[in-house]
């Protein structure tokens, strides 16, 4: 009997090292998004709303910890907050980072412009409001 709680003893405390072991995998948190069923609603859950005319690739950006695609915007016309017409403005385009790839259906801020983009402002740049509901064509 003592022999198998002796055995059972060194299961349990191999098993509890090899658990403190480095691992290559990472833990990775969702994000849970808001859902809004209406331009109305993106309208008001934004800081900024904006169309705009040209959408040009800059590199990415960390949004929520993640890489995601930056874009220059310009030939803006403000629909919400403040910022001058017609000036340059970085986004990032929010990603679905538990998505595999993390723009499933594609960056929406690839679409044809000119666009409508709601944005809210984040660890000092502006970022589509979610993955789904920050770019829509520009009416």
């Amino acid at each position: 009997m003592r022999r198998a709680v002796a055995v059972v003893g060194l299961v349990a405390l191999a098993a509890g090292v090899a658990g403190c072991a480095p691992s290559d995998e990472q833990s990775v948190t969702c994000v849970s998004w808001a859902t809004y069923a209406s331009d109305e609603d993106r309208l008001e859950a934004a800081d900024l709303v904006v169309e705009v005319e040209s959408v040009r690739p800059d590199g990415t950006s960390a949004v929520y910890g993640y890489p995601a695609n930056a874009y220059l915007v310009s030939g803006l016309t403000v629909i919400k907050g403040d910022l001058t017409d017609g000036s340059e403005l970085r986004v990032a385009s929010t990603a679905d980072n538990c998505a595999s790839p993390v723009y499933a259906e594609g960056d929406p801020m690839l679409q044809d412009a000119p666009l409508c983009l709601y944005l809210s402002f984040d660890h000092d740049q502006w970022i589509t409001l979610s993955p789904f509901d920050g770019v829509r064509p520009a009416s």
